[in-house]
């Protein structure tokens, strides 16, 4: 054999041995970073659970813990937004409308009051989807629609009709400490502004020193605050917590904003959303010269305020919401809790006909049931995840996930999880990784929860779901995130594979 010949043989070696090397690297990689996953000290007195399905193929890939009850967090909203993609359609629309009852005289003047009639729209006067859908543009249109009936003064109310929920704003499990923040918002039959305020602080002159309220936006009538917020240390971020229970207009800040800050923003939830878009339809009327004589008020308080709704009315004008698609993009990509707790009451309107947590629950239960799911989704509190009480298997959400990849609807749900790299909680996670750009996951963050469910292309071409639920580790949060990402990237780079 000729040098030649012996340089042309081992560099055929040397291919096929690499070639053999990437498949054998490809196929164990998984299952490499999986049993190194496992091995973490700060698992050691976890309860945590993992799967990867292959949906293109219908196989399993890996499997653990796949039929424990962990807490889910927001990884639930998986669950709430197919559920409501499954029951309500891709194209549902709320309609909230302006209605009056008694007479419009020659003069202009409506004898009578206006009401706002919700239907549970989570988008109602927010700009966070689109600017035209804010308040402002809500009411300048309804201005327009009394004026071109000719109405110039109400001799009446405003009167928020919230009715098509219950008045149940925050579910019964949510904890003391989330219910006055944004996230702690909850739901409402006339959800408007996503439910929240902001409260804006000026900070002391040094460290400890109390800081200010300088003012809120919007501003709520009637609310007061008991300041208990100081001054921390430069760059130390939003420290602040709000106390404060639904309906109960008084609210108290705790905690610190950083030394140096001017108008340094902190979301609050809306004690009476209702109320407040009653009055602050009122005062966008008054602005524009048309004055009303009476309250505004809302069903729930009507009979306190001594004031008499009636039931035979007329539409003034109705205001549309986006559609289905857009708000479920809004639920899953910024993880807002309202949303999803709306979109849980309005499945037990439509479905049961009661505008309520419960009956949104069961009706989510009972869709489900026809899947197969197992065990039943009995152990669930609420639509978005927050409550501590929420319970779910990774099994339970990977039949979810494998019934949303067979459904018309599926590039709804799949294109309003986050895309590692680029958006969401995955914006600034996964960069220069083969999952950069092509991973979707839903994330999940409680004290010692963390969970993320989701899609990735995997080597061979097919689409891998995966869910990952970890509840009470050890350590930071940030490791565990890192840690879990890693897991996650190596779906990515799998052959595909069952393990």
């Amino acid at each position: 054999m000729t040098s030649k010949t012996h340089t042309l043989f081992f560099l055929l070696l040397f291919t096929a041995f690499l070639f053999i090397s990437d498949v054998l690297y490809a196929d164990t990689s998984l299952r490499r970073h999986f049993d190194a996953f496992a091995e973490k000290d700060n698992l050691e007195y976890a309860s945590w659970g993992f799967a990867v399905y292959d949906v293109t193929a219908g196989t399993v890939i890996l499997e653990h813990n796949s039929n424990q009850r962990l807490v889910p967090a927001s990884t639930q909203k998986v669950l709430t937004a197919t559920s409501a993609l499954f029951m309500l359609g891709h194209d549902y629309l709320y309609e909230t409308t302006l209605q009056h009852d008694g007479e419009i005289t020659e003069t202009g003047v409506l004898e009578g009051n206006l009401y706002i009639k919700g239907s549970g729209d989570p988008a109602f006067g927010t700009f966070a989807i689109h600017d035209s859908l804010s308040l402002d543009s809500v009411y300048a249109r309804w201005e327009t629609a009394l004026q071109d009936k000719g109405i110039r003064r109400i001799e009446g109310h405003i009167i928020a009709d919230e009715r098509i929920f219950d008045g149940e704003m925050v579910p019964p499990r949510w904890i003391w400490s989330h219910i006055g923040n944004y996230f702690g918002a909850g739901s409402s039959g006339l959800t408007v502004h996503e439910n929240e305020y902001t409260v804006y602080f000026d900070a002391g002159e040094a460290l400890g020193d109390p800081a200010r309220v300088s003012h809120t936006d919007p501003l709520i009538a009637d609310m007061s605050f008991v300041n208990d917020v100081t001054t921390g240390y430069i760059g130390s971020g939003d420290q602040v917590y709000i106390y404060g229970a639904p309906y109960s207009s008084e609210r108290h800040l705790t905690g610190t904003v950083p030394l140096g800050a001017e108008s340094f923003p902190v979301r609050g939830s809306m004690p009476d959303p209702p109320l407040f878009a009653a009055q602050s339809l009122k005062d966008h009327l008054a602005a524009n010269d048309i004055e009303v004589s009476g309250q505004a008020t809302t069903y729930r308080r009507a009979a306190l305020d001594g004031v008499i709704p009636f039931e035979t009315r007329n539409t003034i004008s109705s205001w549309h919401s986006p559609p289905m698609f857009d708000l479920i993009y809004r639920t899953n990509m910024s993880s807002v809790n309202t949303y999803a707790e709306n979109l849980l009451k309005t499945i037990g309107s439509v479905k049961r006909e009661e505008g309520s947590r419960v009956a949104g629950l069961q009706a989510v239960s009972d869709h489900w049931d026809a899947y197969n799911i197992e065990p039943g989704l009995g152990t669930l509190h609420d639509g978005s995840g927050l409550s501590t009480s929420n319970r779910l298997t990774i099994n339970q959400l990977m039949t979810v996930m494998i019934a949303a990849y067979h459904h018309p609807t599926f590039n709804i749900l799949y294109n309003s999880l986050p895309l590692a790299g680029y958006s969401g909680s995955l914006a600034n996670h996964l960069r220069g990784s083969a999952s950069e750009g092509v991973l979707r996951a839903k994330s999940g963050f409680l004290n010692n929860v963390m969970a993320y469910a989701g899609f990735t292309p995997m080597q061979n071409g097919n689409l891998a779901a995966f869910v990952v639920i970890v509840n009470d580790y050890d350590g930071n949060a940030a490791g565990m995130r890192n840690e879990i990402l890693h897991l996650l990237n190596s779906i990515t780079t799998h052959d595909g594979r069952a393990l």
